[in-house]
């Protein structure tokens, strides 16, 4: 049996209906990014916060220092930042509706992996590029972590507002 559309105005009625049933399961999309957004970012600004908040080194060293807790945070960010872009939230605009949340989950997770590889590479050639990535993402990984955490936090507080 053939589906048969007959205008263009019934495949965009199929695709609403679609996306609002789809629609519930985005809220723990949202949750999730929220939560993902403020941990890494705290784990990122943690060297620059250690002074005030001496718990967030824990969480820091925590991640640093289980490899596989290390690559599942990266992949989880990766994961995140682009199904943030992917996905629709009921009465979102696409990709633009959370747009900072999910290029904060982006650099904060090519952040964590420029961290990650920079500890491991051997390879000349590799290091001058992981000392690019280094200069641009490393040495301000607490501002990328600051940005994180009041991303997480603006996107938690005002979860409809364009770009957040």
């Amino acid at each position: 049996m053939r589906y048969n559309v007959k205008s263009s105005i019934d495949l965009w009625f199929s695709f609403d209906y679609v996306l609002r049933k789809v629609g519930v399961i985005m809220v723990q999309f949202y949750f999730l990014s929220v939560c993902f957004n403020v941990f890494a970012g705290l784990v990122l600004a943690a060297p620059h916060f250690s002074e005030k908040f001496p718990s967030l080194m824990g969480s820091r060293e925590f991640v640093y220092s289980k490899k596989g807790i290390h690559i599942g945070l990266i992949a989880s960010l990766f994961l995140l930042g682009v199904l943030k872009i992917i996905s629709v939230y009921k009465g979102d605009i696409i990709i633009v509706g959370d747009l900072l949340p999910s290029l904060t989950l982006l650099v904060s997770g090519l952040t964590l992996l420029t961290e990650y590889m920079r500890g491991d590479s051997e390879d000349p050639e590799t290091k001058g590029f992981l000392k690019k990535m280094d200069n641009i993402f490393v040495k301000n990984s607490s501002i990328i972590g600051v940005a994180a955490v009041v991303s997480g936090g603006l996107h938690f507080l005002f979860p409809g507002v364009l770009f957040l």
